[in-house]
């Protein structure tokens, strides 16, 4: 059988009875963290779960990071996993 990313985690979150839904999506240029925050409160979530992963000075710089924009700029209560 094979899982698609976060379906073990779905999956789990099910058996303990939170109510979870997957949602994918694309940033299509806009900052991946604002896009986050604001799917979440289209979709009226309680939650924004995400991964918080640090990357080099110069990729963030470049590329910007979901999780420095969520951080400054939190719109919702968010979960953060390293």
């Amino acid at each position: 059988m094979t899982f698609e990313t976060g379906d073990h985690l779905i999956e789990n979150l099910l058996k303990s009875g939170v109510m979870v839904e997957a949602s994918g999506l694309r940033a299509g240029g806009n900052p991946v963290g604002e896009v986050l925050q604001s799917k979440a409160f289209e979709l009226r979530a309680d939650l924004l779960v995400m991964g918080g992963f640090g990357h080099s000075r110069l990729r963030e710089f470049v590329l910007g990071g979901a999780t420095q924009a969520v951080l400054s700029s939190i719109t919702l209560p968010v979960l953060l996993s390293h």
